[in-house]
């Protein structure tokens, strides 16, 4: 396909596929990368089925179609991708011929679930926008008398007449150091990121080689699904390992305590085309999806559950992934979840495309 026709096809917001005469996956565009969490590299040549699936009776019928050279349409199909996400789409196929393919087939998905998303994604952001202005002020307020009460805790523990009343005065000190050491969790990272070109493999790898034991003790299968293609992106490794390293972390917590039969995490990393985070589209974006097989996180927290003290946990401070969401805004990325019982992803979003051209300065000015 010359580089005009792919041109026009990643411009296009419905997914298109080219399969050849054994449903091989020749080409997708953009949008059905985006759809599948796939790559052109990661699906080039592999089956359709290997891609997605229907249920057996439609799907049956789908392939009958296709061995018939025939026209298929279907609306409102609900396909399964591969790692567990479900697609609400339409789609239609049709047989062709092409010069460097021979005789196939083009597939054009529509995502109806996109508008939907869209809008779920812009309102929760807003409420959450709204609320952690709320806390980091009202954090702001609760920091600013610590100091005093420290500072005055240390003052009247050197004009004590007994030395045994010091033990009053150092658990002011002591708690009042746990305050702020809480309040400075609530307000996030508070050093500034140092950003430098990394594989995004690296933090992973040393994350999971620190967790790989204790995940075994605790009888958790760890499954790694990397995208080799993503390019080195310019993050702060540390930040970033701490990121990954709460949620992963959780990820076990909730498999440990909903005591789940074969518990399991993946970790999976893509890149995403055409992706909204915020107000912006970006054209490439790195995704890094962290899921477990555990109960799910409950439909009262659902909401609110990036924000400061939020936890479905019984112990915790409950500021884990308010945390790892302030690192991952200070990269210009964002995060999402889907979770259900049996299937919750917690995914890291950073956008690449600009590092792509610093990549291609460098190499032309070398």
């Amino acid at each position: 396909m010359d580089k005009s026709n792919r041109h026009y096809l990643d411009e296009l917001k419905t997914g298109i596929l080219l399969l050849d005469g054994s449903l091989k996956v020749k080409y997708l565009n953009s949008s059905a990368q985006s759809m599948l969490e796939t790559s052109l590299n990661a699906s080039k040549n592999k089956v359709l089925e290997e891609l997605f699936f229907e249920e057996s009776e439609n799907f049956d019928n789908f392939l009958d179609s296709l061995s018939n050279k025939t026209d298929f349409a279907k609306l409102d199909a609900l396909l399964f991708i591969k790692g567990g996400k479900k697609l609400l789409c339409d789609y239609h196929i049709q047989s062709f011929k092409d010069n460097l393919i021979g005789e196939g087939f083009i597939l054009e998905i529509t995502n109806k679930d996109y508008s939907h998303e869209l809008r779920e994604r812009l309102r929760f952001q807003t409420n959450q926008e709204v609320t952690s202005a709320f806390v980091r002020g009202l954090a702001h307020e609760i920091k600013n008398p610590l100091s005093g009460i420290r500072g005055a805790a240390q003052l009247l523990s050197r004009k004590l007449p007994e030395d045994y009343l010091g033990e009053y005065t150092d658990i002011i000190i002591n708690q009042t150091d746990r305050l702020t050491s809480l309040v400075d969790n609530i307000l996030g990272p508070n050093r500034k990121p140092t950003f430098e070109l990394q594989n995004i493999h690296v933090p992973l790898e040393n994350v999971t080689n620190l967790l790989k034991q204790s995940l075994s003790e605790s009888g958790i299968d760890l499954i790694k699904d990397y995208d080799p293609s993503i390019p080195e992106i310019s993050i702060d490794i540390y930040l970033l390992e701490q990121s990954i390293l709460n949620l992963i972390n959780n990820a076990k917590e909730s498999l440990v305590d909903g005591e789940v039969l074969s518990p399991e995490i993946r970790i999976i990393t893509r890149v995403l085309l055409k992706e909204l985070l915020g107000e912006i589209q970006h054209k490439t974006v790195c995704k890094i999806s962290v899921i477990d097989n555990g109960p799910g996180i409950p439909t009262n927290l659902k909401d609110s559950i990036f924000f400061p003290m939020i936890s479905s946990k019984n112990k915790g401070s409950g500021l884990g992934l308010s945390i790892t969401q302030g690192i991952i805004s200070q990269h210009n990325g964002a995060m999402k979840y889907e979770s259900e019982p049996g299937r919750t992803e917690f995914s890291i979003l950073i956008p690449i495309e600009h590092q792509f051209h610093e990549q291609e300065l460098r190499s032309t000015n070398a």
